[in-house]
């Protein structure tokens, strides 16, 4: 079996390789010797080895009478990504990554795994017009394609942030907001002398899913923007302006299989960033985007279903260049109908089975997501997109749950960044409040409030070896007057804090904790297909505390090479009914070897 997927990797890779050789013969005709021995000294070899083996323990009140939960659980893979690059000419680029992996504990055959990661080509045609096909990182603005930051974090400690590299890896996640798509991408720019300084076009096509060949369509997502740039329009004022034209639409085609009903979503906006003033000391600009989107359900004669709604964010902010400092303060309203599945699908998905103890207690009861869960359960994780708003937890986010497209948010916003080499840090906040009650006419009110930092100590004492300290804080209510039935009253804190300590080079110790406590209660509504809200379940009680403590040590051989044993500790108390106090007790070791 594993044979017989290995060969049709081969297979496919050579078929893909010869196509864009095959191609560029054609236009240039055969290759010769000397050609060949070009294209062999284009081709390289590099990727990512990894070594991951992990250990639980479960110990608590959970446990009374549970039989069935097993105490001790090991888990781990041995993994090597090989990455083939090939450049046949200046301008063609190929690659792939053939995955090979095998499950900690796997024999003869069995948890072992050969399959094609990544698979893409690229490069210019006529000199003009970029292309590439195959895998590719899609992302646009805020509101039409953007994949918004996972919860649970503000400022990741160091101890945390080697398993969410492992996270980001697997789910194709980038430092960036894009998102892994499978599909074709063109792009090109154009250079004026007057007014516009420069323009870039992009458009792409992706299938999101396959049909199943009965009820299941094909899905297809597509977008296009134009981003202008001017020159000075004003000298005396150093006035000069970027905007963009954005559209992404999302259809499912009905000529595949037998599906006859299908989704249309269309959203289009309109970015600017506009610098009325500019000096070197100082910088003013108003900021923003604005737009609309569309959702159509139908079938092959009618439409049965169309929605359609508005949003628009404008904000102001200063920058202090000598003293590193922007601050910026804003108005955003979006739509309760506003929908945008390229912008509001989410990264985490909390109705997901998670890789290990899943259901505990005598009941076997589905465990909530925990803090613990976030920091390092890749199966939670997710990069394609929904056609619904995917389920949240109100304890990590209650304002902005879908980020920054959250629909059904009307209010204010504020914020202000400081850099330098020795510290970053950053304050934002919001206080909005629903255009649409829920089950109610009386509408919820947020507050919420972000602070993170990080001291890099070592430059203040002026020693060789590094020493970085962060701290992270989120502070969360939500309320809602009315009746007692309607009423709603959540307090929810977050709380971060790291330490990085190179003891000798490249030797570090690496401390962590975050801690999160929620009290209240609210109402989660269970949303149905076109973010209908289908039923309003019972009131939910917190009164929960979370603690993630983390400890170890990291050598770091050479620049992408390090080993890392840590050790973790979590305590989940509540005090509510559904609550059950338990224990996670962990020992992982982590080896990563890039090359």
């Amino acid at each position: 079996m594993k044979n017989s997927i290995l060969l049709k990797y081969l297979l496919a890779v050579a078929v893909f390789f010869s196509i864009a050789i095959e191609g560029q013969a054609q236009v240039e005709g055969a290759l010769s010797d000397e050609e060949a021995e070009t294209f062999l000294k284009g081709v390289n070899f590099n990727g990512l080895g990894r070594v991951y083996l992990r250990q639980t323990d479960i110990e608590g009140d959970v446990l009374e009478n549970d039989s069935l939960t097993p105490r001790r659980l090991t888990d781990g893979e041995f993994l090597l990504d090989l990455k083939i690059n090939a450049t046949p000419n200046e301008k063609t680029e190929v690659q792939s990554i053939l995955r090979l992996r095998n499950e900690f504990g796997g024999f003869f055959g069995a948890g072992q795994a050969v399959e094609v990661r990544e698979l893409w080509a690229r490069g210019i045609i006529a000199n003009r017009i970029e292309y590439r096909v195959g895998d590719m990182d899609i992302e646009m603005s805020p509101f039409t394609f953007y994949m918004p930051t996972e919860e649970g974090v503000i400022n990741q400690p160091s101890a945390f942030e080697l398993q969410r590299d492992v996270i980001y890896y697997e789910q194709f996640y980038t430092n960036e907001n894009s998102r892994r798509m499978q599909g074709a991408d063109l792009n090109f720019g154009l250079k004026f002398s007057q007014v516009l300084k420069d323009a870039d076009l992009r458009g792409f096509i992706a299938r999101v899913r396959g049909t199943d060949f009965l009820t299941i369509p094909t899905r297809w997502s597509s977008g296009g923007e134009l981003k202008l740039r001017t020159r000075k329009l004003v000298d005396k004022t150093g006035t000069h302006a970027d905007l963009g034209f954005n559209i992404a639409y999302t259809f499912d085609d009905l000529q595949s299989g037998d599906a006859n009903s299908g989704i249309r979503n269309t959203v289009y906006t309109f970015e600017y960033n506009v610098i009325g003033y500019e000096t070197d000391k100082m910088e003013y600009s108003l900021f923003g985007e604005m737009g609309r989107s569309v959702l159509t359900s139908k079938n092959d004669s009618a439409t049965f279903f169309t929605t359609d709604d508005v949003f628009a964010t404008v904000n102001a902010g200063a920058r202090f260049k000598e003293k590193d400092l922007f601050v910026h303060a804003g108005f955003s309203d979006v739509g309760p109908d506003f929908f945008s599945i390229g912008a509001q699908s989410k990264r985490v998905d909390f109705d997901a089975t998670k890789s290990f103890y899943n259901r505990t207690g005598a009941d076997q009861d589905v465990r909530n997501t925990t803090l613990f869960d976030l920091s390092r359960d890749v199966a939670i994780y997710t990069y394609q997109l929904s056609d619904r708003l995917m389920t949240y937890d109100p304890r990590f986010s209650n304002t902005f749950p879908y980020g920054p497209a959250t629909p059904n948010r009307r209010g204010l916003n504020y914020g202000a960044d400081y850099e330098n080499s020795k510290v970053q840090a950053s304050l934002n906040g919001a206080v909005m409040s629903e255009i649409r009650g829920q089950g109610t006419e009386e509408l919820k009110d947020f507050f919420l409030i972000q602070a993170k930092a990080s001291v890099n100590v070592n430059k203040f004492l002026k020693w060789e070896n590094n020493i970085n300290v962060t701290f992270g804080y989120q502070y969360e209510s939500t309320n809602r007057g009315g009746i007692e039935v309607e009423q709603v009253d959540l307090n929810s804190n977050l709380f971060e804090a790291g330490l990085e300590l190179e003891l000798f080079e490249d030797f570090e110790v690496l401390l962590g904790a975050k801690i999160l406590d929620a009290v209240g209660s609210d109402y989660i509504p269970r949303i149905d297909e076109f973010n209908d809200v289908r039923d309003f379940p019972g009131r939910t009680e917190y009164d929960d505390t979370e603690t993630l403590l983390a400890g170890g040590v990291k050598y770091t051989f050479k620049e992408g090479i390090y080993l890392t044993l840590q050790y973790q500790s979590f305590d989940a108390t509540g005090r509510s009914d559904s609550f059950r106090d338990y224990t996670l007790n962990q020992i992982f070791v982590l080896y990563t070897m890039k090359f």
